[in-house]
């Protein structure tokens, strides 16, 4: 059976992310740099997206939170390590307030979120 790809280059008929997710988080190593770097990619699309609702640039957000903008299009892309500091900092500076929440890892499959690949 062939199967095509679709104009996005996702295979058609093929198995959702989370199940993809699920599947491949049954390898040890995997799991393990998939938790080390689950949060930073959590925090960076909250960023954006409270960024892109707010119509802020990343030199506008930058410049509030006290940061350079390059810096910024790190913790976007996840590329850079983040400080409990910087998350409050980035928040403050959205107007939120930062809160915690500890799950289960079975419930901690990657959200829905805007810009994440499906």
């Amino acid at each position: 059976m062939s199967r095509k790809k679709s104009a996005r280059g996702v295979m058609a008929g093929s198995e959702s992310f989370n199940a993809i997710l699920r599947r491949d988080l049954k390898n040890p190593k995997y799991a393990k740099a998939f938790h080390e770097h689950y949060l930073a990619a959590v925090i960076a699309d909250k960023l954006y997206a409270l960024r892109e609702k707010r119509h802020l640039t990343q030199k506008q957000l930058a410049a509030k939170a006290g940061m350079a903008q390059h810096a910024l299009s790190r913790i976007e892309q996840g590329e850079k390590g983040l400080t409990l500091r910087t998350v409050q900092r980035l928040a403050y500076a959205l107007g939120c307030v930062v809160e915690l929440e500890f799950k289960p890892m079975k419930s901690a499959l990657w959200p829905r979120a805007s810009r994440r690949p499906a």
